[in-house]
Parts: C-alpha cells; sequence; structure tokens
C-alpha cells in the first residue's frame, strides 16, 4: 500500500500541468505505459548505482519504451532535489566516447546511442540502438524551463582546464559513493564530504602514455582546505603508493588539487597552471536591523522632538494672533477683564 502510494503521489507530481512528464506519443512514435520509479523500485531500476542516485538527491522518476517500425528507444526522466544533483548525476551517466555539447541552454551529452540532457533538477536519458534525431529536442520539450536558482549549476567544475580534456571524462561528485566508483587512491572517507566538500575529475592527454587524472576537492574556507592537506599528505595510500603511479597535491586557495599518472613534474606544473582558480575575499558586515539600530533609533528621538517644537511654535502663533484679533475687533475684554487680571499680594513689607 505505501509503495502505491508513493507511485501514485510521484505520478501526479511528474504528470501535472506545468511539472515535466513523458509524452505518450510524439511525431509518430507511441510510448509505452508509463513506468513510475519511486525511492523503493531504485534497486530494481538502476542495480549497484542506486547508493550514487541516492547521494545525488533522487526524489523519483519516470520511464517509457517508445516504439516505431520496428525501431525502439528508452526514455527516463529523472527527478533531483536541485540543480547541483542533477548535475552531478548528469556526468555519472555520462560516460567515454560522448560529446558534450549544448541544448539550447542546457548541457547535454550524446554518443553510443545515448542522449542525456540536465535542466533543472530533471536529468533526460535516452538509450537505443534506434534513437531519432528529433527524439531529444522532442522530449526535452516536456521539462519546464528552469528558473531562479534552479538554473544555477555548480562552480566548481567550471574550474577545470579545457586544453587536453578527455570528452566526458568529468565528473561532479558530492559524496563517498560516487566518489569510490571513480577513483581508487583516495579514501572517500578522507575527503570528508561530511564538512561540505564538494569534487570534480577528469582525465586529460597531456602527451604521456596514459592520460593524467586531475582531482579537485573544495572546501567552505580556506582554512579548512590547509587542514585537509595536511590530513592528505598524511594519508599511508598517497605517501606509500606505487612507485610507477604519481600523485601530486597543492592547495590553491579553498581547493586542493591532485594529479595522478602524470607523465613528469612539468606536466603536473603546466595542468595546475591551467586551473582556472581565482580567489575572491568579502567582507560582510552585519547590519542590525531598524528596530536594534542605535543609530536609528536617536534619529527618531530628534525628529520626533523637532516635529513637537514645530507642533508648539505654530500653536504659539496662532494663540497669540487670535488674541490680537479679539482685542482689536471686539469692543468688550475676553481675555484681560479686570477680575482675571488682579494678583494676589502678600504685603510682607507692611508692618
Amino acid at each position: 500500500m505505501r509503495n502505491a502510494l508513493l507511485s501514485v503521489f510521484l505520478g501526479l507530481s511528474l504528470g501535472a500541468p506545468g511539472k515535466a512528464g513523458l509524452p505518450a506519443a510524439f511525431g509518430g512514435w507511441e510510448g509505452s505505459a508509463v513506468q513510475l520509479i519511486s525511492i523503493p523500485q531504485l534497486v530494481s531500476a538502476t542495480g549497484d548505482a542506486a547508493a550514487v542516485f541516492r547521494e545525488y538527491g533522487f526524489l523519483g522518476a519516470e520511464r517509457r519504451q517508445y516504439s516505431k517500425a520496428g525501431d525502439g528507444f528508452t526514455a527516463t526522466l529523472w527527478r533531483l532535489e536541485d540543480a547541483t544533483g542533477s548535475y552531478g548525476l548528469f556526468t555519472f551517466l555520462s560516460q567515454p566516447g560522448m560529446r558534450f555539447h549544448a541544448l539550447g541552454n542546457d548541457p547535454a551529452a550524446s554518443g553510443g546511442g545515448v542522449f542525456l540532457l540536465q535542466r533543472g533538477p530533471y536529468v533526460l536519458e535516452l538509450r537505443g540502438d534506434g534513437l531519432p534525431a528529433a527524439a531529444p529536442e522532442a522530449l526535452s520539450a516536456s521539462i519546464p524551463a528552469s528558473q531562479g536558482t534552479e538554473s544555477l549549476l555548480p562552480p566548481l567544475p567550471g574550474y577545470l582546464p579545457t586544453e587536453g580534456l578527455i570528452p566526458a571524462s568529468q565528473k561532479f561528485l558530492i559524496g563517498p559513493a560516487a566518489f569510490s566508483r571513480t577513483l581508487d587512491r583516495i579514501p572517500p572517507a578522507a575527503v570528508r564530504f561530511d564538512m561540505g566538500a564538494e569534487a570534480v575529475s577528469a582525465k586529460y592527454n597531456r602527451g604521456g602514455d596514459q592520460p593524467m587524472h586531475l582531482l579537485l576537492i573544495s572546501y567552505p574556507t580556506p582554512q579548512l582546505a590547509s587542514k585537509m592537506l595536511r590530513e592528505f599528505q598524511s594519508l599511508p595510500a598517497l605517501s606509500q603508493g606505487p612507485s610507477d603511479r604519481t600523485l601530486f597535491v597543492e592547495r590553491k586557495g579553498n581547493l586542493i588539487a591532485f594529479v595522478l599518472d602524470a607523465p613528469s613534474l612539468e606536466a603536473t606544473e603546466q595542468l595546475l597552471q591551467l586551473v582556472r582558480y581565482e580567489a575572491d575575499v568579502t567582507w560582510n558586515e552585519y547590519v542590525p536591523p531598524p528596530g536594534q539600530n542605535a543609530g536609528s533609533l536617536m534619529l527618531a528621538v530628534f525628529s520626533l522632538a523637532g516635529f513637537i517644537l514645530l507642533i508648539a511654535f505654530f500653536s504659539g502663533l496662532a494663540f497669540g494672533g487670535v488674541r490680537l484679533i479679539i482685542k482689536r475687533f471686539v469692543p468688550i475684554p475676553v481675555f484681560d477683564r479686570p477680575e482675571r487680571m488682579e494678583l494676589i499680594r502678600l504685603h510682607l513689607n507692611d508692618t
């Protein structure tokens, strides 16, 4: 019953107006009944990669089989918590040999009968030997355009150099499950993803017999990165690794850069110099709200005092003017009557 309710809820959330959902048919292609994938069905749908999907913030998915004149392909629409998780899953699903490009303003990858598109919190995955050229654009139209923070991709992958980059080798990592599938020489627990770390890795052809591996790990502060650098340098797995597999580590601000399997120290330095990282230091002072600001309070006090003085001044002018007018035009005394002008005298000098 619980799984059925989850499936119904997922179907409503993905198929409601204004939400993403795979169409039942397009351009002569007929889709099968939609298969809803919720968290309980994730293991059966993704196998041993289920932990990686959960790590990227998996919320749900729907899948259809499309067929036309004997050809067919499978379309899966993955829904993640945010664009950070969807971009990570996008890089995880991409494989060497695929070509990274853009479909509109969204990152896409294609090759080997596979097409991937990342848009906001969604990842569209198309697989099949009979994948038609019109399918990516037609099915991506069912995903609403990302708005606001949904379109913000993580900045860390933008630091990767582009010279010599092997296509589709980038992997954006936000947890140990995906990290352990990408690198085997650095223990995932040593990265400390629980402290807000993010990582991106890529492979490069820089003239050696085997590709170089660049890993960038970002930490919230430079101080934490400095501390983590000392911990990395003391790891036996790094300091006592195989002699035929080189490893170089360096810190840049809040980034720690690893270069693995470099053919020479010169090639390592050249690659690190291409890392497009620029430190940006900001100073944000706390400004108390108006109710807690002493300066605003004093300005309010002086404004109130000035307002009261103005009222007193104009009230005095008005009262004096009324007295003068009445004395001039009224024949009988109104304000200066004798009984009101008498003074009480004590006659202290009288003996």
